[in-house]
């Protein structure tokens, strides 16, 4: 049997999943910062936070690409294997995780922004401590996933992310309306 139905039940499920888990470490790690950092002076931790942005936002740009990179190279092994360009048990070329990578990278620079300012404006008011935690939340879900070999969204586990920190300062800090069109849109997109 070509399909197995084991891998795609957890596909599906990782599908509502990854945003769950994106949105509790999202909390944890929020609480746990908001926590450390209570008694600090607020311009040196937001001078600090900005900084630890980088290396979270970093850490997600990586773990994105070794989430939705190996999807495509997969289809595009298996095309290869399937027009006899390439034997069953042939190595993957070094030149396909390369073009993968490159493209991800390339569609982020070009058209990324829109969907980080879509997230960190429209969904919740995200400040640098809140980035810091959506992102680092972000990367250990792609990160553990993608370890695991499931499939998820980026888009999606982050989106659970944005809500997670959204929600350490209030239910009502989320804008619930953008996070249902949201969810009808992937519901429309699967």
């Amino acid at each position: 049997i070509a399909v197995k139905g084991t891998i795609i039940l957890k596909t599906v499920a990782f599908i509502v999943l990854a945003p769950i888990i994106g949105m509790t470490i999202a909390i944890i790690i929020n609480l746990i910062i908001i926590n450390i950092s209570k008694n600090a002076r607020p311009a040196t931790a937001e001078k600090w936070f900005k900084r630890l942005q980088l290396v979270s936002s970093a850490a997600l740009s990586f773990a994105h690409g070794g989430n939705d990179a190996q999807k495509v190279m997969g289809i595009i092994y298996i095309a290869l294997v399937a027009n006899n360009v390439l034997s069953p048990d042939a190595p993957m070329p070094e030149w396909i995780p390369l073009s993968c990578y490159a493209a991800i990278s390339l569609g982020t620079m070009s058209g990324g922004w829109k969907i980080v300012k879509t997230m960190g404006t429209k969904i919740t008011k995200v400040t640098s401590l809140e980035g810091v935690s959506a992102e680092t939340a972000g990367a250990v879900t792609l990160g553990l996933t993608e370890h695991f070999g499931i499939p998820v969204s980026t888009t999606h586990t982050i989106t659970g992310s944005i809500i997670g920190v959204g929600l350490t300062k209030r239910v009502s800090a989320v804008r619930w309306g953008v996070t249902y069109s949201l969810i009808w849109a992937w519901v429309l997109t699967i």
